[in-house]
């Protein structure tokens, strides 16, 4: 049977969960509700940092997780950073409150296209009990949960003012 797939959002202190999310708006306020045209993030300044997770029910197993920015261009004075990529379990981010400042846990830039996905991407691991529960290279208990694939977009004073592109950020894993 075909895994059924979300993403979830942690939000505010204790991991407010939204589920269902079907777009990653960076902004200048901690939640999934609010128009990103509402809270616009100064030039120089980062977005709230936006904690996700791919959520997985209904499959056999699921593995060789990858993460990464696979179409769309950001332009001048934007960096878009996100978790490193797993090796073991104590690679997976700790949940923190979102917030503004620039989050030096998040040390893979994608700010480009990965033109060769799944190549150089962020290895993602699996794990049944929410996404800060132990991580391992595959899961075969549902539900089934990612590590926080965490995003910040960091800007400079150089960054344009008004909407950003639109970019694609591809969750790509193996299920049988």
């Amino acid at each position: 049977m075909a895994a059924t797939f979300d993403f979830d959002e942690a939000n505010l202190v204790g991991q407010s969960f939204t589920h269902s999310r079907t777009e990653c708006n960076w902004k200048n306020v901690d939640d999934s509700t609010t128009a990103y045209t509402a809270s616009p993030i100064t030039a120089g300044l980062n977005s709230f940092d936006k904690w996700q997770a791919g959520h997985l029910v209904t499959f056999n197993a699921i593995s060789n997780g990858y993460f990464d920015h696979t179409a769309g261009a950001l332009g001048t004075g934007l960096t878009l950073k996100c978790q490193p990529t797993m090796t073991s379990d104590a690679n997976k981010l700790t949940y923190a409150t979102p917030s503004t400042t620039t989050n030096t846990n998040l040390t893979k830039d994608i700010t480009s296209v990965n033109g060769s996905f799944p190549t150089g991407a962020a290895v993602v691991w699996f794990g049944i009990t929410s996404p800060t529960g132990t991580k391992t290279a595959s899961c075969s208990t549902s539900p089934c949960w990612t590590n926080y694939l965490t995003t910040q977009l960091q800007t400079t004073g150089s960054a344009g003012a008004g909407d950003t592109a639109t970019v694609t950020l591809t969750l790509r894993y193996d299920e049988n």
